[in-house]
């Protein structure tokens, strides 16, 4: 595993995989920080990071003293939409450069406007968060809200020029389909965006420019992730693949 992102998506996936196999029951406690670190060689900080992203879902609990335990096995969140859309290696690579490029720009967007947002920023996002909340399985209203969630973002910084070019940036990501923009399933909007509008009410811009960050990294890794097939043949390949 190359870097933090990469270590986390890929406990997530070990997580995923346990729990879809049937080795993990519902309710019944799973493997501790320390089996996991053990098992997977891997630390506690990034096994810590992977098991909160289960329980912030609704998927695990942790019970101080008692350890973490399976409490659904519901995991359509991180189910990708069935589509009768084609993929390529090309339009994976197009989309890889334009979250990569997003990594360059809204991270920084974000930290400014999480400093001074104000409370029809923050009612509007907590409006579309809503609406994915609401949307899992309904394709197109879940990446429409997801796209606005970000566009208001750049909108709150007041530069025409960073809104220009990221609504440019998402017409393109649009024209890719649901299969690529929804590559890990509804997970990623519904837990990042959480957090990132959780820093955004607390107006912590640090915060909020390290979670952007994290979450469109975490795109590509899981976008790598899901596609390998398509990728077999190509010769550019991810940097950070995270480790199954």
């Amino acid at each position: 595993m190359a870097d933090k992102e990469s270590v986390t998506a890929g406990i997530a996936r070990y997580i995923r995989k346990n729990i879809q196999s049937g080795q993990w029951v519902v309710g019944e406690k799973i493997s501790s920080e320390n089996e996991l670190c053990k098992k997977l060689g891997v630390s506690r900080v990034s096994v810590r990071n992977a098991l909160q992203q289960f329980i912030a879902l609704g998927i695990l609990e942790s019970v101080h003293g008692k350890g973490t335990f399976l409490i659904s096995n519901d995991l359509s969140v991180f189910t990708a939409p069935e589509t009768s859309e084609e993929k390529s290696a090309e339009s994976i690579i197009h989309m890889k450069h334009i979250l990569d490029f997003r990594s360059i720009v809204e991270p920084e967007i974000s930290r400014r406007v999480a400093e001074t947002a104000s409370p029809e920023l923050i009612a509007e996002l907590e409006r579309l968060l809503g609406i994915m909340q609401n949307s899992i399985g309904k394709n197109e209203a879940f990446v429409d809200a997801d796209m606005n969630f970000h566009l208001e973002i750049c909108r709150a910084c007041e530069n025409p020029v960073a809104l220009s070019t990221m609504m440019n940036i998402f017409h393109h990501r649009a024209e890719l389909g649901y299969s690529l923009n929804l590559a890990s399933g509804y997970y990623g909007g519904l837990y990042y965006h959480g957090l990132i509008l959780d820093a955004f009410k607390k107006h912590d811009g640090k915060k909020a420019k390290t979670l952007m960050l994290e979450h469109l990294r975490r795109g590509i890794d899981d976008l790598y992730a899901d596609n390998e097939e398509y990728l077999s043949g190509s010769t550019e390949t991810s940097a950070g693949s995270p480790e199954n």
